[in-house]
């Protein structure tokens, strides 16, 4: 095969074309197109979200490599955490050109420092792998000393952390088993924001990246706090920074694997705004009911209160974040009567869970009794009446909640308009398919109606799944007014993967992949689950940036040098180096591949003399194709190569009657030698060993030994010793 064949099978773009060939729009990920004239930045990090308080919207951002952030304008959505590679629009008029260099650079960095959001042109955006299980935390504590008076006592701020970070080793089901804090109070004067403007807390959070990134580099330089980590980082400001709009603000998080900023304002009571922070850098989004957002005070997640404890948290939280145990809540939709015990108690059902036929969003049930962890809590006290700001009161009893979007919680409105369902109280869902009584405090009878069914339908998947890249389910479901999916791989659900798009992980190449789709409608049955054809996941494929097109070859062409292969800067469709990573080398002689010759280095020898050398690469990593390769041009015609040589050395006693020896270390290795022998400077005939004789003719006279070494593929080369008088 020749040389521009195998080149043509290289799947590589440098850096001058990545934009173009990389970078395709994420389907509802991307703003609309700007107008051609506007100058574009291609850019990649980490997507951040800034949890929206009393009503704002959540802000997205990016965090760049620098450890900058920018923020991103709306109409942009991605996942916390995920990886992102694509270009976003500077701001101002431009010529439509994609800056770089320096005047990137500085565009970047007058955008992270103005706060100024800048519009996604184009994304893709990989979402953050599975938690890798039970998890440690750390805090890291710093107060800013600029925006004024704090008020609090070192120790009351770390007594306040402290408390918050046991609720959530409490609440974690065992994902977190240590919460700790790292250091004490560091006083940091931050470099951004200002009392005038919220201290990050007020204006929908506009400062809050610049504060934390200030504080926290100031503070504890090296800590990552991206939220990737368990690392948190609780920067805490006078009291009324965010004026009426925030007393704590959090990025959001995942699961309970990650961490990341809060900034909280210094109160003598702010657990319960940590605990709800906190929430938010573990995965958690708010808890509301129909009227107002915060409007579930039954969840850490509601309204958080000075005066009150944060509630156990609650089974639809657990069920999201994969923490509930086997026994702890059980499927109700066919119906059946339960005893529940409390939210808050150790052991026992203390939850159920049931999807309603109308609608296809699932919704748990949960007994708060106001006992135990839940003591001290806005619905036990009695004065919990907030029908102002949230539109109904509460008290204990039978709790229906419903998953809300992105991982958060909402409360379904019961008689009494109370929050609960009490002894005899009933609800029923629209459709009247479902009814949840309670029969008791805490026993509860879901009864089941049948309805006529949607017919049955189909379901499918676009195009071939592949690693790193969207799939996209669609389905055709006679009647049904929404649907929801699940992901199957090896016919086994996937968590929390019941969007209609998936992405495969590398991890998942190989495997079989499927979606299941049911639709439902009210007052009707849910259609018979239809799954499409499963389709093999396929290797995920790999990208070359940088300037180098091809591996390219230094070092000595000659026999006996060595070759050092520099390769490609191999990424993922991410633009992202993948977690083990590491190329492979096949070093070819006149196109013919060198068996063993697989490291990145190759040593010439006798047979590429005359030959030209090449050399191929290979980029590895588990879930991703073997086929790709570059190789790279051949090298000059390998020349003769130089023998090392080093002066030989006359050992042992020059007397007569002894033998001396000639030694020859130093030389090239495997070299073969000869040697002559000398006597001043007349060869000894015959004097032609490694050893000599000493006779009594040479005594006064000096003596030399020559050697001349030779080995295959290389030039000889002779060298004298010192001469050594014989005794």
């Amino acid at each position: 095969m020749s040389s521009r064949a195998v080149r043509a099978r290289l799947t590589v773009a440098t850096v001058a074309t990545v934009t173009a060939a990389l970078l395709m729009p994420t389907p509802g990920g991307a703003a609309g197109p700007t107008a051609a004239s506007r100058d574009t930045i291609d850019v990649t990090g980490t997507v951040v979200v800034l949890a929206g308080e009393n009503g704002e919207p959540d802000r997205y951002s990016l965090l760049l490599p620098s450890g900058s952030t920018i923020d991103l304008a709306e109409g942009f959505t991605a996942e916390p955490q995920s990886r992102f590679v694509g270009s976003v629009a500077a701001p101002g008029a431009g010529n439509g050109k994609a800056l770089t260099g320096s005047l990137r650079s500085s565009t970047l960095r007058r955008a992270a420092s103005s706060g100024t959001p800048l519009e996604v042109v184009s994304a893709r955006v990989a979402q953050p792998a599975p938690p890798p299980g039970p998890t440690n935390h750390t805090t890291y504590v710093a107060k800013v000393t600029n925006f004024g008076a704090i008020g609090l006592t070192d120790e009351q701020i770390l007594a306040t952390v402290n408390a918050s970070q046991q609720y959530w080793v409490r609440e974690s089901a065992g994902h977190i088993p240590a919460w700790t804090t790292a250091t004490g109070v560091v006083p940091v004067a931050s470099a951004a924001g200002s009392a005038a403007n919220g201290c990050g807390l007020g204006a929908g959070g506009a400062d809050f990246g610049a504060v934390v990134q200030s504080v926290g580099s100031q503070a504890f330089p090296g800590v990552d706090f991206s939220g990737k980590s368990p690392n948190h980082l609780v920067v805490v400001v006078p009291h009324g920074c965010g004026g009426t709009e925030a007393s704590g603000r959090a990025r959001v998080g995942m699961s309970f694997a990650n961490g990341g900023p809060v900034i909280i304002d210094a109160r003598p009571q702010a657990q319960p705004t940590l605990d709800h922070e906190f929430g938010h850098n573990v995965g958690l989004q708010h808890a509301n009911n129909a009227t107002a957002e915060y409007g579930d005070v039954y969840e850490v997640m509601g309204a958080a209160a000075d005066q009150f404890s944060s509630p156990a948290l609650g089974t639809l939280y657990r069920f999201e974040q994969g923490a509930v145990a086997a026994d702890e809540v059980v499927d109700g939709l066919g119906g059946g009567t339960w005893t529940l015990q409390p939210r808050s108690a150790t052991a026992g059902l203390r939850g159920v869970h049931f999807i309603n036929p109308d609608d296809g969003r699932r919704h748990f049930v949960d007994y708060r009794n106001g006992g135990g962890t839940d003591a001290g809590t806005c619905y036990v006290s009695g004065a919990c009446n907030y029908t102002t700001a949230y539109g109904q009161t509460y008290v204990p009893g039978l709790v229906i909640e419903r998953e809300d979007a992105q991982r958060g919680a909402f409360l379904l409105g019961v008689a009494g308009n109370d929050g609960v369902l009490q002894a005899t109280e009933a609800w029923t869902n629209a459709g009247g398919s479902v009814t949840v009584t309670a029969e008791t405090a805490n026993r509860i009878r879901i009864t089941r109606v049948a309805k006529p069914a949607l017919g049955a339908g189909s379901a499918s998947i676009a195009g071939v799944p592949t690693a790193h890249r969207e799939v996209t389910a669609t389905a055709s479901l006679p009647g049904a007014t929404s649907v929801r999916y699940q992901w199957m791989l090896n016919g086994q659900p996937i968590r929390q993967a019941d969007d209609a798009t998936f992405t495969p992980t590398p991890a998942m190449a190989g495997a079989s992949l499927s979606v299941v789709a049911t639709g439902y409608a009210v007052g009707r049955d849910p259609s018979p689950p239809a799954q499409s054809a499963a389709q093999t996941v396929a290797a995920a494929g790999w990208y070359a940036t940088g300037t180098r097109r091809y591996p390219e070859i230094t070092g000595k062409t000659r026999v006996g040098g060595t070759l050092t292969a520099l390769g490609l800067d191999w990424v993922d469709y991410y633009n992202s180096k993948p977690d083990g990573y590491a190329p492979t080398y096949q070093w070819s002689r006149n196109g013919n591949p060198i068996k063993g010759a697989t490291a990145s280095t190759y040593r010439l020898t006798s047979k590429d003399r005359g030959k030209t050398i090449q050399v191929s690469e290979y980029p590895r990593a588990a879930g991703f194709v073997t086929t790709t390769y570059a190789r790279s041009d051949s090298t000059s015609k390998i020349r003769i190569g130089r023998l090392t040589t080093a002066r030989p050395k006359i050992a042992g006693k020059a007397k007569v009657g002894k033998r001396v020896v000639a030694k020859t270390k130093g030389w090239t290795h495997a070299t073969k030698f000869r040697y002559q022998w000398f006597v001043g400077k007349r060869a000894i005939k015959g004097a032609t060993k490694r050893k000599l004789q000493i006779t009594r003719s040479m005594r006064g006279k000096k003596i030399v030994v020559k050697v001349t070494g030779k080995k295959s593929g290389y030039k000889s080369a002779s060298m004298k010793s010192r001469p050594k008088k014989v005794r």
